[in-house]
């Protein structure tokens, strides 16, 4: 019986398309895995050739997992904001939170500077920036190094570029913009269909249609400050070890937002921290 080490690409139904080294096999999975749960797009699985069929035999721990739609295994998070629409700051800080709440390294990709600028000078000692422009190609090979190896999803609103930007980074129209691509189906995923694109080099896309998930921040309120590294740098001068950065008095973050801390950063902040503990009351009354 033959073994392959590969990786699901796609997943259609019960039907799962696995990427080895000669090719992508269609597999089905074992009784035993559907059992012990989902198997997702993005997992390192072994296959075994079972007569005329192959079967996936075993799943290999996962790095990290998202929903909507179920991927797994994600290196790197291209966030994509633009000149226009206007850029949603508070969506990229939650994003910001999910990735590294999930061991995502995230990076904030200005696109479409040929329109206008865009000032992410809050975010500047938070995660890396990349200045660049689909249609001129500036950063695009900036943007290539990062992808190389890795694991990419882009997050972001619509029409901020992003199947512009996988376009110009694959030097292709693989991706229609605004439209259906017939070689990723993108547009048209459910929970029954999910896929990720293969591009060489060790590098994956993920078709980021339906990462509305990596919106939505699910961890205890108190815990929030751990994701802002730029707040929690002048936690050691507040009064309280434990301290929020909210209503506690000598709270040395507080006193640097306007500073060395941006006052939409941290209005940001607060936003985000509200809304968990108001989502905490509700929980439990």
């Amino acid at each position: 019986m033959k073994t392959y080490e590969g990786r699901v690409i796609k997943a259609v139904a019960s039907k799962f398309f696995v990427d080895v080294e000669d090719g992508v096999k269609v597999c089905f999975a074992r009784k035993k895995l559907k059992q012990d749960g989902i198997i997702f797009v993005g997992d390192y699985v072994t296959v075994q050739k079972d007569r005329d069929a192959f079967v996936i035999d075993e799943v290999s721990p996962r790095k990290n997992c998202l929903i909507r739609p179920y991927v797994s295994n994600v290196d790197v998070c291209f966030i994509v904001i633009a000149p226009e629409p206007q850029p949603d700051l508070l969506l990229v800080d939650k994003v910001i939170v999910n990735c590294h709440q999930q061991g995502i390294k995230p990076v904030l990709v200005k696109n479409k500077c040929d329109m206008g600028h865009i000032d992410a000078s809050e975010y500047s000692d938070v995660l890396d920036v990349v200045e660049c422009s689909a249609a001129s190609g500036e950063g695009i090979e900036e943007l290539a190094n990062m992808l190389r190896g890795n694991t990419v999803c882009f997050a972001g609103q619509s029409a901020v570029g992003k199947s512009s930007l996988i376009n110009a980074l694959l030097d292709s129209d693989v991706l229609e913009v605004g439209e259906l691509a017939k070689k990723i189906r993108r547009g048209k995923n459910t929970t029954r269909r999910t896929e990720i694109l293969s591009v060489g080099n060790g590098a994956y896309v993920v078709d980021t249609c339906g990462f509305s998930m990596l919106e939505a921040v699910d961890i205890p309120p108190e815990e929030l400050r751990l994701y802002f590294d730029d707040l929690e740098a002048f936690r050691p001068q507040c009064r309280f070890n434990m301290c929020t950065h909210t209503s506690e008095p000598d709270c040395a973050v507080k006193a640097h937002v306007g500073k060395e801390i941006g006052e939409g950063r941290y209005q940001r902040y607060l936003t985000i921290y509200g809304e968990l503990v108001e989502r905490r009351e509700n929980k439990y009354n």
